[in-house]
């Protein structure tokens, strides 16, 4: 039996390695060493998007709640 895929296969979590901005709100630095959600695009380039852990977070909750739609639609 093959392995369930992760939707989740995108999605990190590290340290910055310098000072950067979050991607959904500029004003929000984060500093070398914070911790920061990375999420990786999809194709060739790849490209990384880092967001500071309160967009991350907000960004989190948003999700939990669509994947609870679409687990009710299913069951």
């Amino acid at each position: 039996m093959p392995a369930h895929r992760s939707v989740l296969l995108r999605l990190d979590v590290r340290r910055a390695g310098k000072l950067c901005y979050c991607r959904h709100n500029k004003k929000h630095a984060i500093t070398k060493g914070d911790l920061r959600f990375v999420v990786r695009e999809p194709g060739p380039a790849q490209r990384d998007y880092g967001y500071c852990a309160k967009c991350a977070l907000e960004m989190l909750d948003q999700a939990e709640v669509e994947l609870a739609g679409l687990r009710s639609e299913l069951e």
